[in-house]
């Protein structure tokens, strides 16, 4: 746990509290049996399920965190790349949030659950993965087949349906390629040196 206390020392508005907090928690994720919920975190450790709880409402900076461990634990000499793939997590029950249909790769069709996108950081030469950051995709509506209406000679359409129907065409909709390009967006800036283009 040395090298966590030494990246947690380096991270700044880290308060102490928060530093120890972090400690126990990597520490008996690797102890606990089971489940890691905040019921059997309680169980394996020295805190209390209601501490658990109260701590994972303040925000932590994984990628951050995830650099530093990079930067200590890369071979200069080696080449690395960085990697973006998604993984499906099966899921029921209808208060979970960001449930949706997503393709899971292992049935080869879309089946209701989770989709997680992930940012890997590749050492080519020893073949070793570290995940950069890890984000939700949130879920998207189903999109449902339009029927068809005959169409109308062009000179009886109205000014205002033909403006419409053209801001309609122009507008593109979001899809989940635009989540994972952003989720690259706004991890690029964790990047080891090595992989950035132009060191950026």
């Amino acid at each position: 746990m040395k090298i966590i206390e030494s990246i947690l020392q380096q991270m700044p508005g880290i308060s102490q509290p928060q530093k120890k907090f972090l400690i126990t928690l990597f520490s008996t994720i690797l102890l606990v049996y089971g489940k890691v919920n905040f019921t059997n975190l309680s169980r394996y450790s020295c805190l209390s399920e209601k501490t658990y709880r109260r701590h994972f409402l303040k925000s932590f900076n994984f990628p951050q965190f995830n650099q530093y461990f990079l930067e200590s634990a890369l071979n200069p000499e080696h080449t690395v790349i960085a990697v973006i793939d998604c993984s499906f997590l099966k899921k029921s029950g209808k208060k979970t949030d960001g449930k949706g249909y997503f393709y899971n790769g292992v049935a080869g069709k879309s089946e209701q659950g989770l989709e997680i996108s992930v940012i890997s950081i590749v050492e080519i030469e020893s073949r070793l993965s570290y995940s950069l950051s890890v984000q939700q995709t949130p879920s998207r509506p189903q999109i449902k087949k339009v029927k068809k209406i005959p169409q109308k000679p062009k000179n009886s359409w109205s000014k205002k349906s033909r403006k419409k129907q053209e801001s309609q065409s122009s507008t593109p909709d979001i899809t989940r390629v635009d989540d994972y390009a952003q989720h690259l967006k706004n991890t690029r800036y964790f990047f080891p040196n090595s992989v950035r283009p132009n060191g950026r």
